[in-house]
């Protein structure tokens, strides 16, 4: 007797567990299976994607600084406003829409097959309320072939026996309630090919020099991607219109593999050339600086080579670039002739900014190196984007998939008309039309009024 209550307790205890397990489990399909959650998640990608639009992406931090300010960057880094396609959560969004769908489909998709398959022999016996009621001379039975044509044109005829007479049904486009599903695949498809671009997929750019061949790009987070290919710039021209604005760019590049020219291809605005999956778009041009600088840091005195905007090694492994140029400046009696700044980098990765002068010039300088401008040239160069996005045939089949999936959804419809023979007292054929219909009813009624002017013949239609 001790033990009854024990016992109880401890069966009460694995019950209610497991009624909690189950509660939870129907909590979390519940609320994945919610329209409500579809909408929400759909204006949050909306208002993020103005976001992304407001804010400029992947940008250098000092440009964020100077828009926002010190604080407002910081809090762009800690949410990842500044790559914000890239960013953890926006991609979690992607993947609760994703799930979203498959369980609003998976949810209902029973209920549509159901009625997809339903016996004929169920639907002859819950006929619709009649929407339109005349006689025809004759039994039932000799307006039966007549009115078995007149349904044909709706789809196949299914005949059943009912108190009231002879009962006939047609129904079309039950089909039709598929489209739902097509657009939520379609949607499905274009969400696996985003995530296979964000994930997989890289965008950047690339400068080359008339000549050059290079076999690495930029990425747009300024980070250095190799190729296993290599691409040599051949030839840059620039067409102009008579009033001297530039008409046309076109880049003559040879992609090479191992060393070796695979394809040629030319380059013009809107024009890219594609190899190994990889698409390359001509996309701006100039000259790029070479200035030859000498460099002395303690008793070490180099000639080397610099470029603008590009990071050059120097000889005791440091790092160099020319910020800004200008070929000749005065300043008043101190100094006339070339000016660089130059931006330099040391082994710990810090920097700063030192002007640069002609030798001899007696220009006040500090710091641990100098610079001094020898000479300078320039070389023409052609601004190339790159952008490889292994999820873009995704996209294509996902939005033509939406476009039929909207077609059928909003075009076609699933109908069911019934046509009931019966006779009346005076020997005559009371027929009545019921139909039922899952969108436009109006058509429906068409329907309905075409079907009544066929079986009263053509003189009844004419009036």
């Amino acid at each position: 007797m001790p033990k009854q209550p024990l016992v109880t307790r401890v069966q009460g205890a694995r019950v209610s567990k497991g009624s909690q397990s189950s509660s939870i489990g129907e909590g979390i399909w519940n609320f994945f299976s919610s329209v409500k959650l579809s909408f929400s998640l759909l204006l949050i990608l909306a208002l993020t994607s103005i976001a992304g639009t407001l804010i400029p992406q992947k940008e250098a931090p000092a440009a964020y600084v100077r828009g926002f300010g010190e604080a407002g960057w910081r809090l762009i880094q800690a949410l990842g406003l500044n790559d914000m396609y890239h960013a953890a959560w926006f991609r979690l969004i992607l993947a609760a829409l994703a799930v979203n769908l498959v369980i609003c489909s998976l949810n209902r998709l029973p209920t549509t097959l159901k009625l997809l398959r339903r016996d004929p022999q169920e639907d002859l016996a819950s006929m619709r309320k009649p929407r339109e009621r005349f006689t025809l001379p004759g039994a039932p039975q000799d307006n039966l072939a007549a009115a078995e044509k007149a349904l044909a044109k709706v789809g196949r005829v299914h005949q059943g026996q009912a108190p009231e007479g002879t009962v006939l049904l047609a129904q079309k486009g039950g089909w039709s309630r598929l489209g739902v599903y097509v657009v939520h695949l379609s949607v499905l498809i274009i969400l696996a090919g985003a995530l296979a671009g964000n994930f997989f997929g890289f965008a950047g750019s690339v400068n080359i020099e008339q000549g050059q061949t290079v076999d690495h790009i930029i990425l747009d987070n300024r980070q250095p991607k190799r190729l296993d290919f290599a691409l040599r710039l051949n030839k840059f021209t620039v067409s102009y219109y008579p009033s001297g604005m530039p008409s046309e760019y076109r880049s003559d590049v040879t992609f090479l593999k191992n060393g070796q020219p695979v394809k040629q291809a030319s380059l013009i605005v809107n024009d890219p050339a594609e190899f190994q999956g990889i698409d390359f778009y001509q996309a701006t041009y100039g000259e790029s600086l070479n200035l030859k600088v000498s460099y002395q840091k303690g008793d070490l005195t180099r000639e080397v080579v610099l470029s603008n905007q590009r990071w050059r090694e120097l000889p005791d492994g440091t790092f160099a670039a020319v910020a800004d140029f200008r070929k000749s400046i005065k300043m008043g009696d101190k100094y006339s002739g070339p000016f660089a700044r130059i931006v330099y980098q040391d082994k710990q990765g810090d920097t700063q900014s030192f002007n640069a002068f002609k030798p001899g010039a007696g220009m006040p300088s500090a710091g641990p190196v100098s610079f001094a401008v020898l000479g300078s040239s320039s070389v023409p160069y052609s601004g190339l984007q790159v952008k490889y996005d292994p999820g873009v045939w995704f996209i294509w089949v996902g939005c033509t998939l939406m476009v039929i999936g909207f077609f059928i959804a909003f075009y076609f419809a699933h109908r069911k008309v019934w046509v009931r023979l019966s006779p009346t007292e005076q020997g005559r054929t009371r027929v009545e039309l019921a139909g039922g219909t899952n969108k436009n009813r109006p058509g429906l009624t068409r329907l309905l009024t075409r079907l009544g002017a066929d079986l009263r013949g053509q003189e009844q239609q004419a009036e």
